[in-house]
């Protein structure tokens, strides 16, 4: 019965230890790339002030292009 009891109470201090190693155990996961693209004014008199539209979009990191076979 003290057994259990000890069991249970250091449970989640050991739950979270672990889960901190298997984090730092794992490798840096890449991260999408943003790209901002500006358009050329379409000769509105808007974009003549403002200037053209602006867009960004993101690279994402396909899963062939991780090493080792790694999925995330």
């Amino acid at each position: 019965m003290i057994r259990a009891q000890k069991f249970y109470k250091t449970l989640p201090s050991k739950i979270t230890q672990a889960e901190q190693a298997w984090l730092e155990s794992q490798p840096d996961a890449p991260k999408p790339q943003p790209r901002f693209i500006e358009h050329p004014p379409d000769g509105s008199e808007a974009q003549r002030l403002l200037g053209g539209a602006l867009q960004s979009k993101y690279d994402f990191v396909d899963d062939d292009d991780l090493p080792n076979g790694e999925t995330r």
